[in-house]
């Protein structure tokens, strides 16, 4: 099996939705994203064998968005084969799997794996999970009930991923192609404070605690990444961010938690990888809401679903923020985590570092990235 490296990322500016990128559809903010990362890292696109790419809110009549990306730019060789993925937040997981597992087994040499959402074009049914019928907030508000998760423990990791992501503000530019006359996130707020945020109401159940400042925005964008093998990697002249160890799926019933699939994911990754939590240099945690992270962390640290896996050091965590603060594009936001995670790690020399998002379904993907 060939060993797979994480080449490069690159992303659109994540914008709440109804604002700077309302006027571009799915296809286009992939196509921005896709050929932003070519360009922004030199790439020859005559070396992509494969394309993969995620949307949860496509376009009528493009089921296949992934082809018409291809037909659609000039730059890229038709001959390049391409498949469009639909599984909600990890989305952008499933594809990465497709291009790894491609270039893992020597099918594909190199390959783009990235996801995509105009949620400025969702409806409101969009918004409901589809075997509850029940917005994500109300499935939210459910865990944080079942997992007894304070509004201020919700309020206080809100604040620190903004505050995180203000300070990452110029590093994550560098993962950015303007577009719009954007060139940072929408999200990211300045002189927020825990009291500012403890007086706003909650969103979807009067008496619940989630609200709009520890649920992540609506948001639309998009994300891709470059991989290869390393053998590729070393004849090319590229230096790889960090290589895929390891990636994990779950499922579990819905009536455990719509949210709650990592729970499982994360701990039978670290098991199979023979690795504790606490090995682990960086940790990147999608943060759908606040009240589910600290649901599934203290999941993983009693051993609910799996083994214990002892005390989560927060001070490794979502270290340039995440997607409360960034924003959420279903679909981008795995492309995005894994680059933002991956240079993190090159910056920091670190050996070990692991993804974990949940999704609609109530299922989950966990990667473990490495450098050695």
């Amino acid at each position: 099996m060939n060993r797979v490296a994480l080449v490069a990322g690159a992303r659109t500016p994540f914008v709440k939705s109804g604002k700077a990128l309302k006027e571009f559809g799915p296809l286009s903010l992939a196509r921005h994203a896709t050929i932003g990362l070519l360009e922004k890292h030199d790439i020859d696109p005559a070396m992509i064998d494969a394309l993969a790419f995620g949307v949860v809110v496509g376009e009528p009549k493009r089921p296949n968005l992934a082809r018409e990306i291809v037909l659609e730019e000039e730059k890229l060789p038709g001959q390049v084969e391409a498949q469009t993925f639909s599984s909600y937040c990890i989305t952008g997981l499933r594809t990465i799997t497709a291009i790894a597992e491609g270039i893992a087994t020597g099918r594909i040499g190199v390959g783009i794996a990235g996801g995509t959402e105009s949620l400025s074009r969702a409806t409101a049914d969009t918004f409901l999970e589809p075997s509850t019928g029940v917005s994500m907030g109300d499935n939210g508000e459910i865990i944080r009930r079942q997992w007894d998760i304070p509004r201020q423990s919700q309020d206080k990791l809100a604040l620190a991923s903004h505050e995180n992501a203000l300070a990452a503000r110029d590093k994550l530019a560098k993962e950015i192609v303007p577009l719009a006359g954007m060139e940072h996130d929408s999200g990211p707020r300045a002189g927020s404070s825990l009291e500012k945020l403890a007086k706003l109401r909650p969103v979807f159940d009067p008496e619940g605690t989630i609200t709009a400042g520890n649920a992540s925005p609506v948001t639309d964008g998009a994300s891709a990444v470059l991989l290869m093998s390393e053998e590729r990697a070393k004849t090319e002249g590229l230096e790889p961010l960090a290589f895929i160890r390891a990636m994990e799926f779950a499922a579990i019933p819905m009536s455990d938690g719509m949210l709650m699939a990592p729970a499982l994911a994360v701990p039978r990754l670290l098991e199979k990888t023979g690795l504790s939590l606490e090995e682990i240099d960086l940790v990147e945690i999608h943060e759908a809401f606040a009240a589910q992270v600290l649901a599934n962390v203290k999941a993983w640290e009693e051993g609910w679903k799996g083994k214990a896996t002892g005390s989560l050091d927060w001070s490794r965590v979502n270290v340039n923020g995440s997607s409360l603060a960034i924003g959420h594009p279903w679909s981008a936001t795995g492309g995005r985590i894994v680059t933002t995670l991956a240079n993190e790690m090159a910056r920091r020399n670190a050996r070990y570092g692991l993804v974990s998002i949940c999704a609609a379904g109530a299922m989950a993907g966990a990667f473990l990235l490495e450098r050695s």
